[in-house]
């Protein structure tokens, strides 16, 4: 009797240390994806989905799984996603709110790419309550920003404003960053309620630059000085947007990748756009001229083909003026 609980507790012990072997590997995915390196993260995660069903682990393999099909999602692979979502489906159980939200949040996201703004909406609602009421805060705090995204423009304030209500009473800067951005960005992009979206970026960029690296506190910067040449308060613009483009020129030069590129002819063009509104007609074209090479070699055209046709009538315009 003795011997057969000591062989008990061995094996309970066994599959202790395992499940714990599935909970980090998840982890590790997870660090891996805030790196944005979603093929390493796709293989990670595939791991972490395998460790999970042999131990059992349904909750664990229920969020690998769903972080597989939303690897895919990232990858351009939308269908071959659905498969691994259907997958995840089978094995989401509301009672397991860890799981479940893992699983809602992957699910809003393929509704959203789908088209079906109001479905996906309906998604991420639920995986907010859900996550609320089961003390998950960051999984709260995504859900609220993935609201705010695919909510009409009348809702998207008030779930930005959850989002980083969430995030204030996590004390989560990072999130504070990204939070306040995407309402600066709201206001900025869709409302232009400019003043609004500099009082956002302005905040947003505190943010950035307790928790970001170089390039997050280049954008943050950007996005503000951008906001104000809009506003038409060109003397505070002048403080910024000559100082992005230099830092974007420095990373350029030590990092040659398509991130950085973008961003340095992002600089260019709204430093142009100021440099015009100056007067300064020469420079702006020069700067634009320039941007121009930057944004067609990182692919504008093709992902973003209003922006880039919006460009070409700026260019037309400074020529005319010539």
């Amino acid at each position: 009797m003795l011997r057969g609980s000591i062989v008990a507790a061995l094996i309970l012990a066994s599959l202790q240390v395992s499940a714990q072997e599935a909970g980090e590997t998840l982890q590790k995915a997870d660090a891996v994806f805030r790196t944005r390196q979603y093929q390493q993260a796709l293989e990670v995660y595939l791991q972490a989905a395998e460790l999970a069903e042999k131990e059992g682990d349904v909750c664990c393999q229920t969020e690998a799984l769903s972080q597989v099909a939303r690897m895919h999602s990232l990858l351009e692979a939308l269908e071959e996603g659905r498969s691994w979502l259907e997958k995840a489906a089978a094995l989401a159980d509301p009672e397991q709110p860890a799981g479940w939200t893992r699983f809602l949040g992957v699910r809003g996201i393929f509704e959203r790419e789908s088209g079906d703004r109001p479905r996906a909406l309906a998604t991420f609602i639920e995986m907010y309550d859900c996550a609320l009421t089961s003390g998950l805060p960051l999984r709260a705090i995504d859900a609220a920003h993935h609201a705010a995204i695919v909510a009409p423009a009348d809702e998207q304030i008030l779930w930005a404003h959850k989002g980083i209500e969430a995030a204030e009473q996590a004390q989560n800067d990072g999130w504070l960053a990204v939070l306040w951005n995407n309402l600066g960005a709201t206001y900025d992009w869709e409302l232009h309620d400019y003043p609004q979206a500099i009082e956002c970026y302005a905040k947003a960029r505190a943010y950035h630059y307790k928790t970001g690296g170089p390039i997050k506190k280049l954008v943050a910067d950007w996005a503000l000085g951008r906001a104000y040449l809009l506003d038409g308060q060109l003397e505070r613009a002048e403080e910024i947007l000559p100082d992005c483009l230099t830092r974007a020129e420095q990373l350029y030069s030590e990092q040659q990748e398509d991130e950085i590129r973008e961003w340095l002819g992002n600089c260019q063009q709204w430093l142009a756009e100021l440099r015009a509104a100056q007067g300064r007609k020469v420079e702006a074209l020069d700067l634009l001229e320039s941007a121009e090479g930057h944004l067609k070699a990182v692919g504008m055209p093709e992902w973003w083909p209003e922006a880039w046709e919006e460009l070409q009538g700026r260019l037309e315009a400074l020529r005319a003026q010539d």
